[in-house]
């Protein structure tokens, strides 16, 4: 399965969400592929951290060199430090292909072998990298952040993949990625007005949310593990909610303990 993650706005934990579902999928056996296509970097700094003369090897192998080869394969490939996890390195020489035409950006996205899944890491924008990503999908994520202006820009993503690409509208669901239960319970709450935005203009929308934790700091900066059993509440919620999630998108039953 191709999933992309994309967002327009900055800031709602698109990166996290990407690191989560490829360590998640990775622990349960499937062999994983991210590619990072965001010029923050984020997976790729995440996935590389400690790999000798890492910056060489990011520039010999990236997804800038695979759309001028018009191919993913082992020469854009690292194996990173997690088990089952290989990622395709971003690359600035990105700003000077976004003149390339979406459909090749998907040709290529679509083009590595031997992956179970292939999750994709975009930049908080809307061009024909973006573009040719979302084509690529089997599913797309976009997180949200509760906050007018991501409901404008959510608004807006939705609007270029229903006149761009309208097969992939479908394919398209939002997922709340700093859910409170303390907010949920107060129907004032600014979490609870922006849910009733998105309700009463989609119908996209998953069940299941990610709780809003500062322990993904900890997990994307400092390595540490989600699990179902910790005493820190942070992680045993991110880790609960990974599980639903995937076992949603994958019609699975499988809890994972440690991530």
């Amino acid at each position: 399965m191709v999933i992309t993650v994309s967002s327009i706005k900055g800031g709602v934990g698109k990166s996290s969400v990407v690191l989560l579902l490829a360590n998640n999928l990775a622990a349960r056996g499937r062999k994983v592929l991210v590619i990072d296509t965001d010029l923050n970097n984020t997976a790729t700094v995440y996935y590389t951290m400690g790999i000798g003369r890492i910056g060489e090897i990011c520039e010999r192998q990236n997804v800038s060199l695979a759309f001028s080869q018009g191919k993913l394969d082992e020469k854009n490939i690292v194996k990173t430090r997690r088990e089952n996890v290989y990622v395709v390195p971003s690359s600035l020489r990105l700003l000077d292909q976004r003149s390339m035409e979406s459909v090749e950006i998907k040709r290529v996205l679509r083009s590595a072998k031997g992956f179970d899944d292939v999750i994709i890491d975009t930049s908080p924008t809307y061009d024909s990298i973006v573009a040719g990503a979302l084509m690529a999908a089997d599913l797309i994520l976009s997180p949200v952040q509760f906050t007018e202006y991501n409901y404008n820009m959510s608004a807006c993503l939705m609007s270029k993949i229903r006149s761009v690409m309208p097969e992939q509208a479908k394919k398209m669901y939002f997922l709340f990625n700093h859910w409170s239960e303390q907010y949920a319970k107060s129907p004032i709450s600014l979490q609870n007005l922006v849910l009733t935005m998105y309700r009463q203009n989609f119908d996209n929308l998953l069940s299941v949310t990610l709780p809003n934790t500062r322990f993904v700091d900890r997990y994307t900066n400092f390595d540490e593990k989600c699990s179902i059993r910790s005493t820190q509440v942070g992680s045993e919620r991110l880790a609960k909610g990974v599980n639903e999630l995937i076992n949603m998108i994958y019609d699975q039953n499988t809890i994972v303990e440690v991530f």
